[in-house]
């Protein structure tokens, strides 16, 4: 028996030619093509488990723009914390000082009560005036010269009763000797009035100031130091 092989005459059919790269991948069979570069599907963006973003406790966290704490009266601001308000003049401060030709409501009595705590004295300095709220205080410098005598006046309009007293100025922080006080009360005061004037009692001349407050009510106060 003879064994024929044949070979079929048919034409194999033709490769079709591929797309040309034209700035794009030809689609793949089983790959559907993607536009660009999405997101791959089953690969959501998560935050890692764990890791949450926590605010620390005690500082919160700061907005973009905003401006860390301000510091007030010399130290930080604490959350929580509310810095007490300034009580203003009933707890202290300088008076507001005035020009003795505006304040006549005291500078006139006090000429007339003058000539009754100080009589045949001169002026020593310039007369001292201010406006006062209750708790105030103004002051006047002077030399505390020895061989002279001093006496010291003031009065208030308005104000219920006015303190006097006179002190040694020292460079000594917080050192301030006294020199001597008013023992009165009322609108009118003095220190060394009616032939008690002071004198020194060192032989050199010292550093001084006198110091009126308002130590109840406001109003207007003038003070004139005196010497023989």
């Amino acid at each position: 028996m003879s064994l024929v092989v044949g070979c079929s005459k048919d034409t194999p059919p033709a490769q079709q030619p591929q797309q040309g790269y034209n700035g794009q991948y030809p689609q793949q069979p089983g790959y559907p093509q993607q536009p660009g570069y999405p997101q791959q599907p089953g690969y959501p963006q998560q935050q890692q488990p764990g890791y949450p973003q926590q605010q620390q406790p005690g500082y919160p966290q700061q907005q973009p723009g905003q401006q860390p704490p301000a510091q007030q009266g010399g130290g930080l601001q604490i959350p929580g914390l509310t810095p007490q308000p300034s009580s203003g003049g009933a707890s202290g401060g300088s008076a507001q000082a005035l020009d003795p030709n505006l304040a006549q409501l005291a500078v006139a009595p006090l000429t007339v009560f003058a000539n009754t705590e100080a009589p045949g004295m001169a002026k020593e300095g310039p007369t001292v005036a201010g406006n006062f709220q209750e708790g105030q205080t103004l002051e006047g410098t002077f030399t505390f010269q020895p061989g002279k005598c001093y006496t010291l006046v003031a009065v208030g309009a308005g104000i219920q009763n006015i303190d006097l007293e006179m002190q040694y100025v020292t460079p000594l922080p917080g050192l301030s000797p006294s020199i001597g006080k008013d023992s009165q009360t009322g609108a009118q005061a003095s220190i060394g009035g009616k032939a008690n004037c002071l004198k020194p009692l060192s032989p050199f001349p010292a550093n001084a100031k006198f110091i009126v407050k308002a130590t109840k009510g406001a109003g207007v106060a003038a003070a004139q130091l005196y010497s023989k």
